[in-house]
């Protein structure tokens, strides 16, 4: 099954809203995978993750058919992963041929509950209901598909989380917005053999920690999870979540991961689970 890699920026995208700076401009001149939309990502027609403000341009860029999707799964409430009002064209005199028994869960914590409350949507209205997810307890997705949120250290006020994702005996890990994982998280993760293990890398060469990660500590998260026991041999370690504030554009952060075994993410990069 296809997991899409949709957006690999940070909130304000790459190139940034309204910023001139030199990481901008040159990611303006060079195209490609230099422009980096608002982080999310789907797997196969069914399951999608974070529905941010670029959600519309990532369905027409690679193709996605949304009235198929059946499960949604936010990590956190913060508005380059949540844009409620997109969900209100599921309904009736928007999305005018969407079968009447098509039925979207939403899986969030409660502030993302609490937002699209807000919104003013009647889930009902939108052919979609709304699930609590509690930190470790795996969400069957059907079709052999099973997500398992675990705790990240980012959003402070709320509960923020990443997503493991296993089918038939592989297991990718979905790792932006992460902070440095509390230690439950690790000792989760210990547990698991990863497959693919998407990590997220905003500040680039500049140092993280608390809240985002830059390229060391990258390497660090890699060298924990290894010493876990928690990697597969031929684990592929993918990078993601970059700001323009880190200012280092794709082709120098390969220089950098390259020789680490370390890809780095790009919108529609596809990975297999």
């Amino acid at each position: 099954m296809t997991f899409t890699i949709l957006g690999t920026a940070a909130a304000e995208g790459w190139p940034a809203l309204f910023c001139p700076c030199a990481a901008c401009e040159e990611a303006r001149k060079r195209g490609g995978k230099d422009i980096r939309r608002r982080t999310a990502y789907q797997l196969g027609d069914r399951i999608h993750i974070d529905l941010g403000p670029d959600t519309y341009a990532q369905m027409l860029e690679f193709g996605l058919r949304y009235d198929r999707l059946e499960h949604l799964l936010i990590t956190h409430s913060h508005e380059d992963h949540l844009c409620p009002a997109e969900l209100g064209y599921r309904r009736r005199g928007f999305a005018v041929a969407l079968p009447e028994d098509a039925m979207m869960t939403i899986y969030g914590n409660e502030q993302v509950e609490a937002r699209i409350r807000a919104a003013g949507l009647e889930l009902e209205e939108c052919k979609a209901q709304f699930q609590r997810t509690r930190p470790f307890e795996p969400i069957d997705l059907g079709e052999g598909v099973t997500a398992t949120p675990i705790l990240a250290d980012h959003a402070g006020e709320e509960e923020a989380v990443n997503y493991v994702l296993e089918r038939e005996g592989r297991t990718l890990l979905q790792g932006n917005d992460t902070g440095w994982w509390p230690e439950e998280s690790w000792e989760f993760l210990a547990g698991q053999t990863l497959d693919i293990a998407i990590t997220e890398c905003t500040y680039g060469p500049k140092p993280g920690g608390k809240h985002h990660l830059g390229v060391h500590e990258v390497l660090e998260v890699r060298d924990q999870l290894a010493k876990l026991g928690a990697l597969a041999s031929d684990c592929r370690i993918v990078t993601t979540h970059f700001s323009h504030n880190g200012g280092w554009l794709h082709e120098q952060l390969c220089e950098f991961f390259e020789p680490e075994g370390i890809e780095v993410g790009y919108d529609g990069m596809k990975l297999i689970l």
